[in-house]
């Protein structure tokens, strides 16, 4: 319809993002950067605007980051309207790069970094942008980190008991909110559900895998005997 040039690069975002500012300089385009760009990131921000402006008393929003325009935008957002509102960033453990800038410390080498391998890809980002990295120290109260596993079921919980298909970033927001529910009892909790981009693929193995954590799929493996069997009348 647009007539675009739809160009497929790159095994992931750093990849694609060496590509795509090449592509830029070889063609004297304009880029757009997915997130660090003050447009982007004041776009993004009245995601913010709106939960204020529908529930105005929350007490604490939590944000998943990948490369930071979406909690940034919101925690400028948030601390300009309601200061008092906490702000919590969500990263899973393989990308924890915001979470090192915020907290100046490193997750367990046990876990695998930067890999590719999450079920999280829509904040699979090594290094948040540096914009967003300054509205993150200035804005964010605290960024927390999410296993694989604790994604898988924050993803199965909201489509079994919400009926929404989240994709597996946007469910990170409440797999913080289960791991830490001493932490948030009592208080008025806004999560930003950031998508419903996910694949069928991708998705049915997720349900797979928790139905069988939760002993609610059994597999039976039988074993017969390939060898001729005489019957007797």
């Amino acid at each position: 319809m647009f007539e675009a040039e739809v160009v497929l690069e790159g095994a992931d975002f750093e990849a694609t993002r060496l590509y795509t500012e090449q592509l830029a300089r070889d063609r004297n385009l304009t880029l757009i950067h997915p997130f660090d760009d003050s447009l982007v990131i004041a776009g993004q921000g009245t995601v913010a605007l709106e939960m204020h402006t529908q529930v105005p008393e929350l007490d604490v929003v939590v944000v998943p980051v990948g490369g930071g325009g979406l909690i940034g935008g919101c925690a400028l957002a948030y601390k300009s309207l309601s200061p008092s509102t906490e702000v919590i960033g969500v990263q899973v453990e393989r990308y924890p790069g915001a979470f090192e800038n915020k907290h100046a410390r490193s997750v367990p080498r046990s876990v695998p970094r930067s890999v590719g391998g999450t079920v999280a890809e829509g904040i699979a980002v090594k290094q948040p942008g540096a914009r967003n990295l300054q509205l993150i120290e200035k804005y964010v109260d605290s960024i927390d980190l999410v296993s694989e596993t604790q994604v898988e079921q924050a993803i199965f919980d909201l489509l079994e008991i919400e009926k929404t298909v989240a994709e597996n970033a946007g469910a990170a927001p409440l797999a913080v909110l289960f791991a830490n529910r001493a932490y948030f009892a009592g208080r008025k909790v806004g999560l930003v559900v950031s998508g419903g981009n996910i694949d069928m693929m991708i998705l049915s193995s997720i349900l797979t895998r928790c139905l069988a954590r939760n002993s609610r799929l059994v597999r039976l493996k039988v074993e017969i005997p390939d060898t001729p069997v005489r019957w007797l009348r």
